[in-house]
């Protein structure tokens, strides 16, 4: 560098536009749900299809909800990381540490949507019609968070540049199907006529119980899941304060509209019986519509978890590195690349976490147990903001949600938190509940007591030369600086 030219700062670049960002958070919500969550929300709306088209626009009304508080509360600090800075300054930094480990450590979405694309890849492998055997599912299911972990690991541009390819590639394809059933039903399709003329038969809707409603908000849920993403990126977006909110709206949006017409494209064609009784509704749909090209549907259901999930390891990652980079998390983690400016070692680690759980579990065991751990996060997150606003009045907010959005979200977490643990307490819920009274056992042993791994130290130079990363040039947020005192200060 040419003398007297001031040095440039060793940190995350910021390199998200509005077209990568639009990509990133519409490819992580677009994966395995549009694909196997609307039977498991049909089985809970007991076959009623004009409830289960309430519920999917519902749902992403709540999406776009909660996407709005976290536009708020990642314009006014402008910090990645997730809900780790709101947590800690609203709630204290057990609640920060928390939250860290939990995004860390319970991630069985992530793995659920693995295992699909396990499924879909040894179907298109091995055959239609052959049931494939468990350990080449796990195998395939394996090799994408490897692939996509050594994407990540090399550049950021790669994998922004994969994300806008794959958010292309997988919404013409579901635009096929979108005019696929709606041809059919144009053409008088038997059972789409039926479907939508008993579309709110009593028969079926007087039998619905708040638990069935609960349930049906998870299935419906997890294909919208991702919108908070830009928050776990936040400090890698460019001009935040004049995208974030645009993301928000310029994403979730046409999800709402496309996820929609794609249930009345499964209507359109597929009689309830038999999408009640498929594992796999986008397949049974596309034997049906697209006769010999019937392939493009499992193609896609792949190219949709391959974006899905490269969404998810890039904003994953970043929570393990800025929890660490704060003093929560092994000091590695906190270290980028010399050379290619990424989170190598969390990435590695998030890899690892994957690993483990793709060993266990099954789909819609994987997609409550998801469910359950961050609707308390999100109801947490919502009110984390109206807490701030009481806390930190002076702090400026270029970007104000409307108070009823936050109050909103807080009660409909409420409801997804305790009516499942009324009405059917499975032991996945208490599970989850364990983990966070250990997680808060290991916050008063490490960060209050000090306790420490003797020989950490060594460990982290050795992990540090192994993977050529090292400390950046941080310096702390500004919300942080001494003209804003911090509640937690």
């Amino acid at each position: 560098m040419a003398s007297g030219q001031p040095q440039e700062k060793f940190e995350m670049k910021k390199r998200i536009g509005l077209l990568a960002g639009v990509a990133i958070t519409t490819g992580s919500m677009v994966g395995t749900g549009i694909f196997m969550s609307p039977v498991g929300l049909l089985k809970n709306m007991h076959g009623s299809v004009g409830l289960s088209l309430i519920m999917w626009f519902a749902c992403g009304l709540i999406a776009l909800m909660s996407s709005l508080c976290y536009c708020e509360l990642g314009i006014t600090f402008g910090a990645s990381g997730g809900d780790y800075n709101n947590f800690k300054l609203a709630y204290g930094a057990p609640l920060g540490f928390l939250y860290v480990w939990t995004n860390f450590l319970i991630q069985p979405g992530q793995a659920a949507s693995y295992l699909v694309f396990g499924r879909y890849l040894s179907i298109l492998i091995i055959g239609e019609g052959c049931n494939p055997p468990e350990a080449a599912v796990k195998l395939f299911a394996l090799f994408l968070p490897y692939s996509l972990v050594y994407v990540n690991y090399r550049s950021v541009k790669s994998s922004l540049a994969l994300e806008i390819m794959f958010a292309l590639i997988k919404f013409s394809v579901l635009l096929v199907i979108i005019f696929g059933g709606l041809i059919r039903l144009a053409g008088g399709s038997k059972a789409g006529l039926n479907n939508f003329r008993t579309a709110f038969s009593m028969d079926q809707i007087s039998e619905i119980t708040v638990s069935d409603v609960a349930r049906a908000f998870y299935q419906g849920m997890f294909p919208y899941v991702g919108w908070p993403i830009l928050n776990q990126l936040t400090e890698e977006i460019k001009d935040v304060k004049q995208n974030m909110t645009k993301l928000a709206v310029f994403s979730i949006l046409p999800v709402i509209a496309i996820y929609m017409l794609v249930n009345i494209a499964y209507f359109s064609v597929l009689p309830l019986s038999e999408m009640l009784s498929s594992n796999a509704v986008g397949v049974a749909f596309a034997d049906k519509v697209l006769g010999p090209m019937a392939w493009i549907v499992p193609v896609c259901v792949c190219i949709s978890i391959i974006g899905s999930q490269n969404g998810d390891v890039m904003g994953d990652s970043r929570v393990p590195f800025v929890a660490a980079r704060a003093g929560l998390m092994p000091k590695i983690l906190s270290m980028i690349h010399l050379e290619y400016y990424t989170p190598a070692a969390a990435l590695m680690s998030t890899f690892l976490v994957s690993f483990a759980y793709i060993l266990i579990g099954d789909f819609d065991t994987l997609i409550y147990a998801f469910g359950f751990t961050y609707w308390i996060i999100y109801g947490l997150s919502a009110a984390s903001l109206l807490i701030l606003r009481w806390k930190m009045p002076d702090l400026e907010r270029p970007y104000k949600v409307p108070i009823l959005v936050p109050v909103s979200v807080c009660l409909i977490s409420l409801f997804m938190v305790i009516a499942p643990l009324v009405q059917n307490p499975s032991p996945i819920y208490f599970y989850s509940i364990a983990f966070y009274i250990i997680t808060l056992i290991a916050y008063y042993l490490y960060m209050v007591r000090g306790w420490r791994i003797p020989g950490t130290h060594r460990i982290t130079i050795l992990f540090q030369k192994i993977a050529v990363v090292a400390a950046t040039d941080w310096e702390g947020f500004e919300y942080e600086k001494p003209n804003i005192q911090s509640p937690t200060a």
